[in-house]
C-alpha cells in the first residue's frame, strides 16, 4: 500500500458510509489498513502523524467533512519562542520560498501550500517566531495577488485590514485542505464592496528603507536565515 491507495480507500469509505463528519478514530474503525499505513508511514518533521497531508489529498467534498463537530472551548495557547523548531521547516524548504511570489506550475502551488500549513501549525502551537515568519511570507503572497489578480484590485490601499485578515486566517485555520485556498477565498469574499483608496505597485518604495517592494521579492530566498 502507498499513500495514494490509502487516500482512495478513505474516499470510497466516506462516500459509501456517508458520515456527517469523520476524524482519525473514524478512519481507524472504517479503514483499518489505511489507518495503519498512515500511522506507520505518514509523519511530519516532528515525527507526528501528518493529518494535514492526508486531508489535503482527499476529494474536496470529503475535506469539508473532516473533524466537523460541536465547537469546544479551546485551551489557552502558551506563547513561546523556539528558533530551532522553526528552522526545521525553513531549512527543509529554503529553496522553495520563492513560491510565495511566483508559482510557475501546480507543483509550486502545492509546495507553497505545504510550507504555509506547516508554519501555520507552529504558529497555532504558540511559536511566535513561526507566527512572525508566516505573516511575512503571506503578505508577499497577498501583495502579489493585489498587484496581478483582478479579483483583489479592491484591496489596494487597505494594508492594515489585509494584515488583520491574514492574522485571523492563521489563527482560525483548522482542517480545510488548502490554507492558501482558504486565505484566498477569505480575502476575496471580505474584499467585496471595498473601493481602492490608493495606487499599489511593486515598484513603490518601502517606508523603512530605500528598497522597492519588488527588490524584497527578489531577495525572498534570504527570508529563511
Amino acid at each position: 500500500m502507498d499513500l495514494n491507495q490509502a487516500i482512495k480507500n478513505i474516499d470510497r469509505s466516506v462516500v459509501k458510509r456517508n458520515p456527517l463528519s469523520f476524524h482519525p478514530n473514524w478512519i481507524k474503525r472504517s479503514c483499518k489498513v489505511s489507518y495503519k499505513y498512515i500511522v506507520d508511514n505518514i509523519k511530519d518533521e516532528f515525527n507526528q502523524i501528518d493529518w494535514d497531508l492526508v486531508v489535503s489529498q482527499l476529494q474536496r467534498y470529503n475535506q469539508r467533512l473532516w473533524l466537523k463537530k460541536k465547537k469546544r472551548k479551546r485551551k489557552a495557547v502558551v506563547l513561546y519562542k523556539n528558533k530551532e523548531e522553526l528552522d526545521v521547516i525553513l531549512n527543509k524548504y529554503k529553496d522553495k520560498l520563492y513560491t510565495f511570489i511566483a508559482r510557475d506550475n501546480n507543483d509550486d502551488k502545492l509546495v507553497c501550500d505545504c510550507i504555509s500549513i506547516k508554519l501555520v501549525r507552529l504558529s497555532q502551537k504558540g511559536n511566535t517566531l513561526a507566527n512572525d515568519k508566516i505573516l511575512v511570507l503571506l503578505k508577499y503572497l497577498v501583495d502579489y495577488w493585489v498587484e496581478f489578480d483582478k479579483s483583489f484590485s479592491c484591496w489596494k490601499g487597505y494594508n492594515d485590514i489585509i494584515n488583520d485578515n491574514i492574522g485571523a486566517c492563521v489563527r482560525r485555520f483548522r482542517y480545510a485542505g488548502s490554507f492558501v485556498g482558504y486565505l484566498y477565498r477569505t480575502l476575496e469574499y471580505s474584499g467585496r464592496g471595498l473601493t481602492p483608496i490608493e495606487k499599489f505597485s511593486l515598484d513603490e518604495f518601502l517606508l523603512d528603507n530605500n528598497k522597492r517592494k519588488i527588490d524584497n521579492f527578489n531577495n525572498i530566498q534570504n527570508l529563511w536565515s
